[in-house]
């Protein structure tokens, strides 16, 4: 009996750990685009797995990201709107980037240019 019930744990243990992967390939190098990217004030966004989180140095933004070709276009979920003083709200307007090396530009939904961030070492 007590085989059988390890049996069963290892292959849930198994299971668990091939779930929480995230859909990345074992032993696979990150996106370019994950990590950290700071720009010229306290604003930032970081990329994970898919998963888009920041702030603009005043209010905390979050969602996900997609590649679409050689672009990632942003799907934005829930963000804080205080009033803030003195902030560049820039980044609340972002809908699409792109990574060259340790720049990347941000566009707004019109495809205008609205910043760049620039790799966290």
């Amino acid at each position: 009996m007590f085989p059988r019930i390890l049996a069963l744990a290892a292959t849930a243990f198994v299971g668990i750990g091939m779930v929480s992967g995230g859909g990345r390939i074992s032993g696979s190098s990150p996106a370019e685009e994950e990590g950290r990217w700071n720009g010229h004030g306290s604003e930032f966004l970081e990329f994970t797995d898919g998963d888009l989180r920041g702030s603009d140095g005043c209010n905390g933004v979050a969602g996900s990201y997609v590649r679409d070709g050689d672009a990632l276009e942003f799907r934005r979920g829930m963000s804080t709107m205080k009033a803030c003083l003195g902030v560049d709200t820039w980044l609340r307007t972002a809908a699409r980037a792109r990574v060259d090396g340790d720049t990347m530009t941000v566009f707004d939904r019109d495809g205008t240019r609205i910043g760049t961030l620039t790799r966290a070492a």
